[in-house]
C-alpha cells in the first residue's frame, strides 16, 4: 500500500499511524545488530520531527515488510525504545512516541560518559558460569545462529556481605574462553573480560527501567516478591563496534546508587 504524503496532526493520530515513507535503511553486512540498526532509524525519525509526541508510528508488521526483518527483530528493537522512555506501547492500539515528562528530574542523554554500576566496598557471589545455548534475541545480538555456544555467567553483588544485585551476563563466542575463574567474584562487572582484552576501547550501551521482583530474584535479595527493583541492560561494544556482552541486572533500590556524571557541553 503506498505511503500517504500527507501531514497528519497528533488529533488525527487515532484514526491510524503516520504513513511517512521510511527510507533508511538496514545494512546486513554492518557490525551493528539489526534490531539496532531498526531502533537507530526509529530514534532518527523522531529526533528529527518526522514523529512527532503522541504520533502512531509504523506497526511491527509494516515494520517487517518494510525491512524484511523477523518479529523478533522488530519487537526487540521497540522493547528497547520503550525502556528508553522513547515510546508508548499500548495492546491493540500500537507503538506512540512518549510525550515529554513534566517535572525536573534528572536527563539522560546521548553524553553520559560516566557510569558506576556498583557502589563501594562490594564483591560477587558466584551462582553459575558455564555454557548454554543462544536464544533468538541473544543470537540476533552476537550475529551467530540461534543455539550457539554462548558463555553465561550468574552472580549476585553484595555490599558489605548483603545481597544487592542479581546479575546475568552473556559473551559472544567472538570472545574465546576459557575465562579466569578468579576474575569472577571480585573488582567490576566487566574485570573477567579484561584478560581478553576486549574491554579497552570499548563502548557500552545502557537502559535502565524499573521492574517487579519475582519469586526468585526476591529470595536472592531478600525483598517481598514484586518489590521494586532496578534494571539495567547493558551491551558492551568491542573496538570495532561489534557486541560482546550482554549484561541483565537487578538491584535493590534501597542499597543501590547509579551514578550518572553528564559531560556534555551545553550549547550556548
Amino acid at each position: 500500500m503506498p505511503a500517504l504524503m500527507q501531514q497528519q496532526s497528533s488529533e488525527d493520530v487515532s484514526r491510524g499511524p503516520l504513513r511517512r515513507p521510511l527510507r533508511d535503511e538496514i545494512h546486513r553486512d554492518a557490525p551493528l545488530p539489526l534490531y539496532h540498526q531498526l531502533k537507530l532509524i526509529l530514534v532518527s525519525r523522531i529526533e528529527r520531527g518526522d514523529y512527532r509526541p503522541g504520533d502512531l508510528i509504523p506497526g511491527e508488521q509494516e515494520l517487517q515488510d518494510r525491512f524484511g526483518l523477523s518479529r523478533t527483530t522488530v519487537r526487540q528493537a521497540l522493547r528497547e525504545m520503550e525502556l528508553e522512555g522513547l515510546v508508548t506501547r499500548y495492546r491493540g492500539r500500537g507503538t506512540f512516541v512518549a510525550r515529554p515528562r513534566s517535572g525536573n528530574g534528572p536527563e539522560f542523554s546521548a553524553g553520559l560518559l560516566s557510569t558506576s554500576d556498583a557502589p563501594p566496598t562490594t564483591g560477587w557471589r558466584v551462582l553459575s558460569a558455564t555454557q548454554v545455548g543462544a536464544t533468538p534475541e541473544l543470537a540476533e545480538l552476537f550475529g551467530v545462529a540461534p543455539k550457539t555456544a554462548v558463555f553465561r555467567l550468574e552472580r549476585v553483588r553484595l555490599a558489605d556481605g548483603a545481597a544487592v544485585g542479581h546479575t546475568i551476563s552473556h559473551v559472544s563466542p567472538a570472545v574465546k574462553g576459557p575465562f579466569l575463574e578468579a576474575t569472577f567474584g571480585a573488582g567490576t562487572s566487566l574485570d573477567y573480560l579484561r584478560p581478553k582484552g576486549v574491554v579497552d576501547n570499548s563502548t557500552t550501551e545502557r537502559v535502565l527501567g524499573a521492574v517487579l521482583a519475582d519469586d526468585s530474584v526476591a529470595a536472592i535479595l531478600d525483598v517481598a516478591p514484586g518489590s521494586p527493583l532496578l534494571q539495567i541492560r547493558r551491551v558492551l561494544y568491542n573496538a570495532e563496534g561489534k557486541p560482546i556482552e550482554q549484561f541483565v541486572g537487578m538491584f535493590r533500590g534501597d542499597r543501590f546508587q547509579f551514578r550518572v556524571a553528564d559531560l556534555e557541553r551545553r550549547r550556548p
